[in-house]
This record gives C-alpha cells, structure tokens and sequence, in this order.
C-alpha cells in the first residue's frame, strides 16, 4: 500500500512540474520590446571606442523603433522619477559594472554587461 501511495505521489509531482510554464525571467517589466543602456557619462572617455560607437550607434536605436518598441540611455544618476515605471525598474536593476545592457519584452530578456561593439550588441538584442 505504501509503494502505491509513493508512486501516485511522484505521478501527481511530475504532472503539476511538467505543467508549469517555463518562462524565463526578465530583468524588468515591459508590455513590448525594450532595449536600455546604461552607462556613467562622465566616463566615456576610458570606453573602448568600438563600445561607445555602439551606445552612440543609430542602428540599434533604429531597429528598436522598427520593431515597435523603446529604448533608453541612461546614466545611473539620472533622474527618473517623473519617468515611465520601466525606466526606474531599469536603473534599480542589479548591474556589477557599466556601462550596461538590459533588454527585454514580455517573455525574455537579459541584463548584462555592455557588449564591446555594435555587432555584438545587435547580436544580443537580436534574442
């Protein structure tokens, strides 16, 4: 008897497991495709310069816009507290260096360092 409850207990344990959806998290709520970088304005002068071309770059911005979706550069001491509540998510978003990466839309997204060029972060946001 025991063995029979065992066994039914694992059935029901992998059926409510396996009916989960298997979302991934993204690193801030947004209700359409969205693209933030941030990054310390006052340092600029020490990027690389593959890497500020690509925050500069309006190619990423474009393609964000032709995707119906919206972006922001940001420097972490902007204030954003009159801004749309994606905007203050994305500056209050763990980070361990700048500048930053954060992208998302309503089912994935990632947050990471700043890719070294703009072929790399086409490639990133691109996901």
């Amino acid at each position: 008897m025991n063995n029979l409850i065992n066994i039914f207990s694992i059935f029901i344990l992998v059926l409510v497991l396996s009916c989960r959806s298997a979302t991934p998290a993204t690193p801030i709520k947004v209700d359409r495709y969205t693209v933030v970088i941030i990054e310390e304005t006052e340092a600029r002068q020490f990027l690389p310069p593959s890497q500020l071309s690509a925050i500069n770059s309006r190619v990423w911005r474009d393609y964000v816009s032709d995707h119906n979706g919206q972006w922001r550069v940001l420097d972490p001491h902007t204030d954003v507290s009159k801004d749309e509540d994606w905007v203050r998510e994305s500056l209050k978003a763990d980070r361990s260096s700048l500048p930053w990466l954060i992208f998302s839309n309503k089912k994935t997204g990632g947050s990471m360092p700043m890719p070294e060029n703009l072929e790399q972060l086409m490639e990133k946001i691109k996901q």
